[in-house]
């Protein structure tokens, strides 16, 4: 990811123009990162932030948040994976897919654990 802070629509746009223009292997590159925000479901304009993955804490079995994450009481919301996995299987449904049909499959995959039949 390009940058810190984003609306969460900028980080879908993102991901898609990274998987129209390298393919299966566009991310491949990516370090790990993970969406934070304030909002446990953030819509198209909610302020978000890219953010590095938790770090795990092998003695307390316990993920802590970066420490921009805890200082601007930011939540995980969603990991680099699911995003990219979500957002790519819908491109490879229907290639000029609207970020609001992207949000609805995101938010399936949420509560279903499989992806939306974007058709």
């Amino acid at each position: 990811m390009k940058k810190q802070r984003y609306v969460f629509e900028e980080v879908m746009n993102e991901i898609k123009e990274m998987y129209l223009q390298g393919g299966d292997y566009a991310f491949d590159k990516e370090d790990g990162w993970c969406l934070y925000s304030k909002s446990n479901k953030p819509g198209l304009k909610t302020e978000c932030y890219v953010l590095p993955n938790p770090i795990c804490n092998m003695e307390t079995y316990t993920e802590e948040l970066p420490e921009f994450a805890v200082l601007n009481k930011l939540k995980l919301v969603y990991r680099d994976e699911m995003l990219q996995d979500v957002i790519t299987e819908a491109l490879s449904e229907e290639k000029n897919v609207s970020n609001k049909k992207i949000l609805k499959a995101i938010r399936y995959y949420e509560k279903y654990d499989t992806f939306m039949d974007i058709g």
